[in-house]
């Protein structure tokens, strides 16, 4: 503080008996006010003892906040009380309290591990795009939607608009698992499918989304039309189609000026599917309006017919319990009751009791899988199959979401075969898929998402796979290796895949890992067919939400 003029020189003394309280005296000299300068010391006095009060008490909230931090990990809750959407859309989740509440450098986790929620796809820019949504509130309904509309774009050979899919959520706050089959109950042309992935997604956003609908095709339509990079995947399927793409409307797309298949990095812009995109957020009509100009003048009347009945509903879904273990899986068309047969076999063989324990689980599963797609084509047990010549390529597109409450959104898309009927409607950008008519007693063998539910842990997994037929198969091994091999989460999908050995030579039958090429010839469990490159997990444990892949390097997740 600044010494006050000369003409005003105070001198403080100390008061004796004449001042009982004992506080300082003030004596001035040589001073035209003292009761006015007085008054002004004193005011100095009171701020700063306000100044002091303030920094102690910010500081004592800092001490608080750093402590609820490393006891807690400041974890803002996702789906634990429903949060109200303006449209009134029922059984909704809730989301993120806090989308900017990034976890501190004090407390970090081991990788695929995040404080909120996670999303795990086989594309990098899908990934970030579903976490982008997460972020700003979203549930992961909303994170999944937008997902899956950008797999439709990376990877259009798989999935899309044009195409169906198969999906499986479990709400924590209603503590409730639901199945939703977008898949046509009739057909209206013999040359492709009709489109259900939309109003399948819509259906799911009306009851459970939380975010605004366009928001959530913001990101997709402007990816649309900046355009994407041919990645491996899409440059090997592009190879292995390479007749039909040249020969067909698919060109306009892939093709360079000299009619050469599109390469790996190569750009494709679909700016007409951007603008149908736009324009389906602003109402569920703008689809088949863009796309009925596009067919043949003789479907268009069925197909406007088709699209106005799709028939879309929620469902209960596949429960059964193995020990402490809940398994909800996707009824028929899906393969839920296909991994059920594998797994009920499993647990009538009681693994757990055995010498040996995986000799036994996988004895048992490939008998359950013979009986379940004996069943499911209306016949008895099935033969062995037939050995691919090589390892079966996807037929989908799949992507898991979970938040650290227990939310958890599986969902597997596909436009049934390798670029569906090869039909690329000119004027809206629609890729069709080649599912013709209902699956009837068939099932859709890449369509196998699970939930599981892990005694009274509270923790939530959720599991898909690709590889058409073998899907069922690759999920049962995981669900084997953690439910009666006892193995850790991310042990149990990381884990050698196991094959069954036969007895030649006097040896004993015996079960042990495979190999790559063994996968790939079709020996896992006595011969079933494979499972395709990869499987995907997220989880819901600890408060934390978990992602991981099998193989590592197939997929991409993110999460915060």
């Amino acid at each position: 503080m600044e010494a006050a003029p000369a003409r005003y020189q105070v001198r403080y003394q100390r008061l004796g008996d004449s001042d009982s309280d004992g506080e300082e005296a003030v004596e001035l000299r040589d001073g035209p006010d003292r009761s006015s300068l007085q008054a002004l010391l004193h005011q100095h006095h009171r701020e700063t003892c306000a100044r002091i009060s303030s920094a102690l008490v910010l500081l004592a909230l800092a001490l608080a906040l750093a402590f609820y931090q490393m006891t807690s990990g400041g974890s803002s809750r996702l789906g634990g009380a429903q949060v109200p959407r303006q449209d009134g859309g029922a059984g909704q989740m809730g989301a993120q309290e806090e989308p900017g509440d990034i976890p501190s450098a004090a407390h970090m986790h081991a990788r695929g591990v995040y404080h909120h929620a996670t999303l795990i796809t086989s594309s990098k820019t899908c990934s970030r795009l579903g976490k982008d949504l997460l972020v700003a509130g979203g549930n992961v309904v909303d994170a999944g939607i937008t997902a899956a509309l950008c797999l439709g774009l990376v990877h259009p050979h798989a999935g899309g608009l044009g195409g169906v899919f198969s999906a499986l959520l479990h709400n924590a706050s209603s503590g409730s698992t639901v199945a939703l089959n977008a898949v046509p109950r009739r057909g209206f042309s013999p040359h492709y499918g009709l489109p259900v992935a939309l109003p399948g997604l819509r259906l799911l956003h009306r009851h459970f989304g939380r975010l605004a609908w366009p928001r959530l095709l913001e990101g997709p339509a402007a990816l649309a039309e900046r355009g994407v990079r041919v990645d491996q995947e899409l440059a090997a399927a592009l190879q292995e189609s390479a007749g039909a793409v040249k020969a067909s409307g698919l060109c306009s797309l892939f093709c360079d000026g000299a009619g050469e298949l599109k390469g790996q990095g190569a750009l494709v812009t679909r700016p007409r599917l951007a603008a149908l995109l736009r324009a389906v957020a602003s109402g569920d009509e703008a689809l088949p309006q863009a796309l009925a100009p596009d067919l043949p003048p003789a479907e268009r009347e069925p197909f406007l017919q088709a699209m106005g009945d799709v028939g879309l509903e929620l469902q209960s879904p596949l429960a059964m319990q193995l020990g402490d273990t809940w398994l909800y899986g996707a009824p028929a068309p899906a393969a839920g009751s296909l991994l059920a047969s594998v797994l009920k076999e499993v647990r009538a063989a009681e693994p757990r009791d055995a010498p040996d324990p995986c000799l036994r689980a996988l004895s048992a599963a490939w008998r359950g899988y013979s009986r379940g797609l004996g069943g499911a084509l209306g016949g008895g047990p099935s033969p062995r199959p037939p050995r691919p010549a090589r390892a079966p390529s996807p037929v989908g597109s799949h992507l898991a979401v979970a938040d650290s409450q227990g939310n958890v959104l599986l969902l597997s898309a596909s436009l049934n075969s390798s670029f569906g009927s090869k039909f690329l409607a000119p004027a809206s950008g629609i890729l069709l898929s080649d599912l013709r008519a209902p699956a009837g007693p068939g099932l859709l063998s890449w369509a196998c998402p699970v939930v599981l539910g892990l005694g009274e842990e509270g923790t939530v997994v959720g599991l898909g796979a690709t590889g058409g037929s073998a899907a069922p198969l690759a999920l049962a091994q995981a669900i084997i290796n953690q439910v009666y091999l006892g193995q850790p989460l991310q042990e149990a999908l990381e884990s050698p895949w196991l094959q069954l050995r036969g007895g030649g030579d006097g040896a004993s039958p015996g079960c042990g890992p495979g190999t790559q090429s063994n996968l790939s010839s079709g020996e896992w469990a006595g011969g079933a067919p494979q499972a395709g490159p990869w499987v995907l997990q997220v989880a819901s444990q600890g408060e934390h939400a978990r992602a991981f892949a099998a193989p590592a390097t197939c997929c991409h997740h993110e999460g915060y």
